[in-house]
């Protein structure tokens, strides 16, 4: 990932070049399919230079027109590697937090209360109570981590014995100790293990750690640059695109001539992709993370009718507001119009749900929008007289006629209207879990925010979906009156006549 910043950072570019042929003569595949034989006598960062065994003449290979497979592999021996691959990392935590977002380190320690995580940073106390859903393992770089002085230390100790030592032996240890300083762009330490690796054994690979030599010395000259960049590519990675963006522009200002500026260039282009991508991420994420957090503190008041005022004028600008404050980082100075527009580009995701519980019946005829349709266009043979189907057929009739006389009563407003049957009555002494899982069902299949908004309806356990109770009274047990006596029907005390219980699935 970062390799492929400072891959040119050879001041001129100038090639790395062998006195005589680097190697003896030997066969070259072409992308095209055809081969050369012959002597690399020199090479560079573009390709190399050929002799040719068949009339001694100089052509020059661009690295595009050799085949990939044996571009890459002179690459890699001649030090010209630029995959992704190549930047150290290490297994690391990824810890969910209760506001949404995350964060990821080396857990170096626990307690009854905090869990205390390395960053390159510094170590990160975070409270146990902030913590949410299972911590997962990832890999990343290790310069997110660890220091770059931490990480050289810890390979030095490793290889601590094995540099002592001399001959080809201490050579291949300060070869691999001077690799992994090269990994972590330290070329400074690269270049002098290079430079020991040659004292101790002259003859091990000399024309990679020559040319491996003369690259790391060149970059190391401009040390205090390739840092600046790759602390620019490091807030990329954490998403602190803000810091990225000022530290570019100031790079800009104070090295206008710098031989970098090539790849400042590339780095602001990987910059510029990768910034869109997460910033459209990041909407998600945090659209889906306040309409939640926002739905709970709604469900915290007591007033029905200020519920719904505050679900059809304030809750869906809330939520683009703290989502436009919480992207900030990522995209400074964006405006809750583009927000808006991202989040309504977004692609897939997962369907998320939500219920209105017990309160379905607050939302009236609406509950059961669906199943009604599908019975008005529904068709069916009448049921055989004296068959158990009539019988149903006719206890359904009587329940609907039941359920319209009530409908009819609570419009006229006869009667006197039970604690039950009112909607401030019923919404003061719900539950706060219920009230804020209603404001998100309302919110997701109201507000015209959410995509793929589907209703889905099951049966209110109290009545198995009639919308009312057949009661038998028996009469009064202490006389013989029993003119009392026989069936009635009762309105349903859960789900008030609309026999269901409606939920919405969204995404």
């Amino acid at each position: 990932m970062l390799h492929e910043l400072f891959l040119l950072c050879v001041i001129g570019q100038a090639s790395v070049a062998a006195p005589e042929p680097v190697e003896a003569a030997r066969m070259l595949r072409l992308r095209s399919g055809a081969v050369e034989f012959g002597a690399i006598l020199t090479h560079d960062p573009e390709g190399v230079r050929l002799r040719r065994l068949e009339n001694g003449g100089e052509i020059v290979l661009p690295w595009s027109f050799l085949d990939p497979r044996e571009a890459e592999a002179l690459r890699s021996v001649y030090g010209y590697v630029e995959v992704e691959d190549e930047e150290l990392e290490l297994d690391a935590e990824r810890i969910q937090l209760a506001d949404g977002r995350e964060v990821i380190g080396r857990i170096v320690n626990r307690s009854e209360t905090y869990l205390n995580v390395k960053r390159a940073e510094g170590t990160v106390p975070i409270p146990l109570t902030n913590v949410r859903g299972a911590i997962t393992s990832v890999r990343v770089p290790a310069l997110e981590i660890f220091t770059k002085e931490e990480l050289y230390q810890e390979k030095a100790l490793e290889l601590q014995a094995r540099l002592a030592l001399e001959g080809e032996a201490g050579a291949r240890a300060h070869d691999e100790l001077a690799r992994f300083a090269e990994r972590l762009l330290d070329f400074v330490r690269a270049a002098q293990h290079y430079r020991r690796a040659g004292e101790l054994g002259p003859a091990f690979d000399a024309a990679r750690i020559g040319a491996a030599r003369v690259r790391t010395e060149a970059k190391a000259a401009l040390q205090a640059e390739v840092d600046e960049l790759a602390a620019i590519d490091l807030a990329r990675a954490r998403k602190r695109y803000d810091v990225a963006l000022e530290r570019m522009q100031d790079f800009r200002t104070l090295h206008p001539k710098s031989s970098l500026i090539e790849d400042l260039n590339k780095l602001q282009t990987r910059i510029a992709r990768a910034q869109e991508r997460d910033l459209r991420e990041e909407i998600v994420s945090r659209w889906h993370h306040w309409t939640v957090r926002l739905a709970k503190e709604a469900g915290r008041k007591t007033s029905f009718e200020e519920v719904q005022a505050y679900l059809d004028e304030k809750l869906g600008e809330e939520i683009v507001q703290k989502v436009r404050d919480d992207v900030q980082t990522i995209a400074p100075g964006i405006e809750v119009d583009q927000v808006r527009k991202l989040w309504g580009e977004r692609k897939g995701g997962k369907f998320r749900s939500a219920s209105y519980g017990l309160g379905s019946w607050l939302l009236g005829d609406s509950a059961r929008a669906e199943l009604d349709q599908d019975k008005k266009g529904a068709a069916s043979a009448p049921p055989a007289p004296g068959s158990a189907a009539e019988a149903r057929q006719k206890l359904e009739d009587r329940i609907k006629r039941y359920i319209d006389n009530q409908k009819l009563t609570r419009k006229s407003g006869a009667g006197q209207a039970s604690a039950d049957d009112d909607p401030q009555l019923f919404w003061g002494e719900w539950n706060w879990a219920g009230r804020a899982q209603w404001v998100l069902a309302y919110h997701a299949e109201k507000s015209g925010d959410f995509k793929d908004v589907e209703g889905r309806l099951s049966p209110c356990p109290a009545c198995g979906g009639a919308g009312a109770r057949d009661v038998l009274f028996t009469g009064s047990a202490a006389s013989a009156d029993n003119q009392g006596a026989g069936e009635t029907l009762v309105a349903c005390p859960s789900c008030h006549t609309v026999g269901v219980v409606r939920r919405v699935r969204y995404r």
